[in-house]
């Protein structure tokens, strides 16, 4: 094999450096540059992105901070919404009863002044009656001719007595 001969040892270790030699002064002054540049470029993109990311989590912290808030506040609103039309709508129910209680109160004190004025007008016809069949029962059983004042006054006396309760 020729490249084991010892006679071409120097001219290839010669070759080795010179290509080796180029080899580094390219790889040197040529590709680590850009590939340092390359690698430099991209760790200030990683730390920009980190940072915007970092810039874009505070804000929607605070976005989120302020949306907590406001449905907070809108909750608290609706509580006193609601809160003041049940004051409302109770105020009004019970301005509504109280209207229907006067009106049902005053149509009973009107219907019972009506029962009292009926039933003083069939009392007096009571009596009236009362008085004549009197004196009707005492001029035919007794043939006395009794005064029909004095039974009325009788009467009446007695269902006086009777409209206490005593009898």
């Amino acid at each position: 094999m020729p490249q084991l001969d010892p006679a071409v040892f120097m001219p290839q270790i010669f070759w080795l450096f010179v290509i080796f030699g180029v080899l580094y002064f390219f790889i040197t002054y040529s590709a680590a540059p850009k590939i340092s540049d390359v690698l430099k470029k991209r760790q200030d993109k990683i730390a920009y992105d980190l940072g915007e990311a970092e810039a874009l989590q505070a804000k929607a912290e605070a976005a989120r901070l302020a949306y907590e808030k406001s449905q907070e506040e809108a909750r608290h609103n609706a509580a006193v919404v609601v809160l003041n039309k049940r004051e409302e709508l109770k105020a009004y129910a019970d301005a509504e009863y109280q209207k229907l209680s006067d009106g049902l109160n005053a149509k009973a004190d009107e219907a019972q002044s009506r029962i009292d004025a009926a039933k003083e007008k069939a009392l007096g016809d009571v009596r009236t009656v009362a008085t004549e069949v009197c004196c009707d029962i005492v001029s035919h059983i007794a043939g006395l001719k009794l005064d029909k004042k004095d039974v009325s006054k009788a009467i009446a006396k007695k269902t006086e007595t009777i409209g206490k309760g005593k009898s």
